[in-house]
């Protein structure tokens, strides 16, 4: 992909991506307007529609961006000999340094759980990014050496997550995500 000039040398589908992310959460969805995502993001409408149809194509190369988050999460794991909790930790610990260490994504999670309601078309994408954190979480906890049932474990691990980044996104000095992971994982074994 050809870099366009400007800030980082970020190229334009990425500024776009960037800006749109940071108006969608701001102001919302529906009161973003692709001229605002232009503006925001220092690119013509030509180069916008070079890489997007509108608007709704962003939104949804963002929950793609949230599925490549999730493979990023299943590839990166070191299984060996670790327990299916022990990975499950990991994983998600993964997880939450990702989504702390981009805070805009954290907040527009809400705006994709919102958009899902009302769009068929966000549902689809959104149910497909919980499906891939279902997988990699499904992939980790197989590692194991000790039976487990995977699939009720991974639902369990996005469920749990998933609640607790809610939480954080909401309301984010209520509480720390990277702690309240591996005790809320201790509770839930008994320990």
């Amino acid at each position: 992909m050809a870099k366009t000039k400007g800030k980082k040398g970020i190229g334009g589908r990425e500024k776009i991506l960037e800006a749109a992310l940071r108006l969608f959460s701001a102001h919302g969805y529906e009161a973003t307007s692709v001229a605002a995502i232009t503006r925001e993001a220092g690119v013509s409408r030509a180069t916008f529609y070079r890489h997007f149809k509108g608007k709704r194509d962003v939104l949804l190369a963002l929950l793609r961006t949230w599925h490549d988050l999730m493979e990023w999460i299943r590839r990166s794991g070191e299984p060996e000999g670790r327990s299916a909790w022990e990975l499950i930790e990991a994983g998600g610990l993964g997880v939450i340094d990702a989504l702390l260490a981009t805070p805009v994504l954290l907040r527009a999670e809400l705006l994709f759980l919102h958009l899902a309601t009302h769009d068929p078309e966000a549902k689809k994408a959104l149910a497909a990014t919980f499906e891939a954190a279902r997988a990699a979480a499904r992939d980790l906890v197989e590692l194991s050496p000790e039976p487990v049932d995977a699939e009720a474990m991974a639902v369990f691990a996005v469920a749990l997550l998933e609640g607790l980044l809610i939480q954080y996104a909401v309301d984010p000095e209520a509480i720390d995500p990277a702690t309240l992971w591996p005790k809320l994982l201790r509770l839930c074994q008994g320990s």
